[in-house]
């Protein structure tokens, strides 16, 4: 996702870019109380005790032509008595190679180099990899719709997360048969399987070692306890991702077509067949599946995807 930082005052985006660039360095950096700064917004140490120097500048609404007057008239002198072995400067504007070539120029010896200037573009790169900080700053995220419903989600990732680890933990004990590669070969060729028998047979152990063998292999696991609803918000394009739906008919079928489940459930399956980087487990028991699907034409072709 990225951002503008609009929704940041200049004291806010301070904060958030040296956050980022502490967490991405691995160390401390210095800050000091609201003031005149004398072109210092944080600051750390070499390994021989020279001076590193931060300077963070918000400028959206000034424009670059307006930043880089500013930092001739104004920061190029702060800097210059400063005298630091080194200048790092950011800003929330978005900076071609070229503006930073003209910002390292005014700052010259200073800036050491290309990257030594942070834009737009170089921070959204850094919350990407930082998420801990991006959570920090709650005003990014609050008014967009895809950043707010990814930290509403992760309640549904934290329950996954334990899961895969409770099945790892189990996992020691399972023995692979001839059905678990059956069913392998089926979930490699359709992306979708629907595992189905009564109930002590094992099919969830199966179910869960086969997303342990995906998630092995990078896939993400999403556990769905309660509705599709849960895999729809943290459905992600072109990322792998496993679902996986325990007993996904409940103990009534008739109460899962009443609900619309079996439209909602094929559609889903549409859905995963459609993008390659995705796989959906599903179990039930055979009697459930087998009245749903004779008395529910969505259902009729789930066959498809079965092992028994």
């Amino acid at each position: 996702m990225s951002y503008d930082f609009s929704q940041l005052n200049d004291k806010e985006f301070e904060s958030l870019a040296i956050d980022l660039l502490s967490d991405a360095l691995e160390r401390r950096i210095e800050r000091f109380k609201p003031g005149k700064d004398q072109g210092v917004d944080g600051r750390f140490f070499s390994a021989t005790d020279s001076e590193i120097v931060i300077q963070c500048k918000h400028y959206l609404k000034t424009g670059y032509q307006g930043l880089i007057s500013y930092l001739k008239s104004k920061e190029a002198d702060k800097v210059a008595k400063l005298n630091p072995q080194k200048y790092i400067f950011m800003t929330s504007l978005p900076l071609s190679r070229q503006n930073k070539k003209e910002i390292k120029r005014i700052f010259k010896p200073h800036i050491v180099r290309d990257d030594d200037v942070f834009g737009q573009e170089d921070l959204n790169s850094l919350l990407s990899q930082h998420r801990r900080v991006e959570e920090k700053y709650f005003k990014l995220w609050i008014t967009s719709t895809t950043g707010l419903n990814r930290f509403l989600n992760k309640a549904i990732k934290g329950r996954s997360e334990f899961e895969i680890e409770d099945i790892r933990r189990k996992s020691r004990k399972y023995v692979q048969t001839q059905n678990h590669n059956k069913a392998l070969e089926i979930l490699k060729k359709n992306q979708v399987l629907i595992i189905s028998g009564e109930p002590g047979i094992g099919k969830t152990t199966m179910a869960e070692n086969l997303c342990l063998f995906h998630f092995s292999k990078g896939y993400d696991f999403v556990s769905i306890q309660e509705s599709l609803s849960e895999a729809e918000n943290v459905y992600e394009r072109n990322e792998r991702q496993i679902f996986y739906f325990d007993d996904f008919l409940g103990s009534n079928y008739f109460e899962a077509i009443e609900n619309k489940k079996d439209s909602h459930v094929v559609k889903f399956i549409e859905r995963i067949k459609a993008d390659k980087t995705k796989r959906f487990i599903l179990t039930t028991r055979t009697n459930i599946l087998n009245s749903g699907v004779f008395h529910s034409s969505i259902l009729a072709n789930v066959k498809d995807f079965m092992r028994s």
